[in-house]
């Protein structure tokens, strides 16, 4: 890069400059801030249609898994095609399928629902807005993740906090109803943001012997980074969907219970953020590790059930630790993979952190239906976060950042329809 062209980048503004960025995010806070908010609508469902927890958390489950099943796929087909194009397909659709969900009267048509539309629909947007995300910078790459999963976290702060309210007054159907248009909304968002002349972007598909997908199973960097998107999607589930069922057990009510989730995803999207600007300015193993210790302080602070200004805090530090693990896992990944191998690397990695996320849901019903309590869950969170400590050292995505670094340049946002 010139002189001349630093100095125009750093002239850009800052909506210019990061608009990539928030395009992403605005689908990732469409699409977690309904996902993620299934705990709010399964505390009263189950009670609604006369199912027990292990049941309803079963079902999701069984939704996590198989949009574990379309990221391959999800990933060629984002390769191939562009992430611009398959999101304005697929986005509409989840909004579609969000509401239909207020009409179930019976288990197997939530599970028909979520398994055979949501799932691929939710896998397919969440490839495209990482493609777009870890393609789409080089440099300041830390950052450019912080701002769009910090949309994501406001986006679970509003949605929680608005749907919670929604389903207390209206019921869990009333719910289901709002998230779609929502949802919608998400759509008039992106294409708000989007960039027309990226239309017919796709990302290269060059079959070079360094470049076939079959080659990513030898790496062992490759499976470091499936266990890291495994451990990372553990803790995530669990703040997310364990804390509204395991506060309300506590006697909160549904309506409190939504809030501190929502202060939750707000205090994920201060740690994107301030996780961000460290990962660049250090290195994204540290800032994994500080992430860690932070959720680690959480969660016990929130098993021992402290009085509620320390409830709060141990919110704040959850919420916050899972943004800088989350965030630091994104960007790193971006590090240590490069061209036609992005988008099926991270389809692969939608497989490793949808049996993270299924587990994480599935063991917190079945730990409470099996124990009364959600004291089990607390000890393999825990051990979750201090194995991703280990095995993002050992990625070490700060070497393939430097190389990168060396070889290519700090090249300008791509347009967001592919690299």
């Amino acid at each position: 890069m010139t002189a001349a062209d630093e100095t125009r980048r750093r002239r850009q503004g800052f909506l210019s400059r990061w608009r990539v960025a928030f395009a992403s995010g605005i689908v990732l806070a469409t699409v977690f801030g309904v996902v993620e908010g299934f705990s709010i609508f399964y505390s009263s469902f189950v009670v609604d249609l006369g199912l027990d927890r292990a049941q309803a958390s079963g079902m999701f489950a069984g939704y996590l898994l198989a949009s574990m099943v379309a990221g391959p796929f999800a990933g060629r087909v984002v390769g191939r095609y562009g992430a611009r194009r398959i999101i304005l397909i697929f986005l509409p659709l989840f909004a579609a399928a969000v509401a239909a969900a207020s009409l179930p009267t019976e288990l197997w048509q939530f599970y028909l629902l979520y398994m055979v539309v949501l799932a691929p629909a939710t896998t397919m947007l969440v490839v495209a807005s990482q493609v777009i995300i870890t393609s789409g910078y080089a440099e300041d790459r830390g950052r450019a993740t912080g701002i769009a999963y910090a949309c994501l976290g406001v986006g679970n702060f509003l949605l929680f906090s608005l749907l919670a309210l929604v389903v207390q007054e209206y019921g869990w159907r009333g719910g289901y109803l709002v998230a779609g248009c929502l949802a919608a909304l998400g759509t008039v968002g992106f294409l708000f943001m989007d960039q027309p002349g990226a239309a017919g972007a796709v990302i290269e598909e060059t079959p070079t012997p360094m470049e076939r997908a079959t080659n990513l199973f030898r790496s062992p960097v490759f499976w470091l980074v499936c266990l890291a998107a495994l451990t990372a999607s553990v803790t995530d589930f669990f703040t997310f969907q364990t804390i509204v069922p395991f506060l309300t057990t506590e006697g909160h009510g549904v309506a409190i219970s939504g809030l501190l989730l929502g202060m939750t995803g707000l205090s994920y999207a201060g740690g994107q953020l301030l996780g961000g600007v460290l990962s660049d300015r250090t290195n994204r193993e540290f800032t994994a590790t500080v992430g860690a210790i932070a959720f680690l302080a959480g969660l016990g602070l929130l098993w021992i059930l402290p009085p509620t200004p320390l409830l709060v805090l141990a919110i704040l530090l959850l919420g916050s630790g899972v943004g800088m693990i989350i965030g630091a896992r994104i960007a790193a990944v971006g590090d240590l993979f490069t061209g036609s191998r992005l988008a099926r690397a991270i389809g692969f990695f939608q497989v490793a952190s949808a049996i993270g996320s299924a587990f994480a849901t599935w063991f917190g019903g079945f730990s409470y239906s099996t124990t009364g309590s959600y004291g089990l869950s607390f000890v393999i969170a825990g051990g979750c976060a201090l194995l991703w400590i280990v095995i993002i050292w050992l990625a070490a995505p700060r070497r393939a950042a430097v190389t990168q670094a060396a070889a290519t340049g700090t090249p300008e946002a791509v347009p967001i329809g592919g690299t």
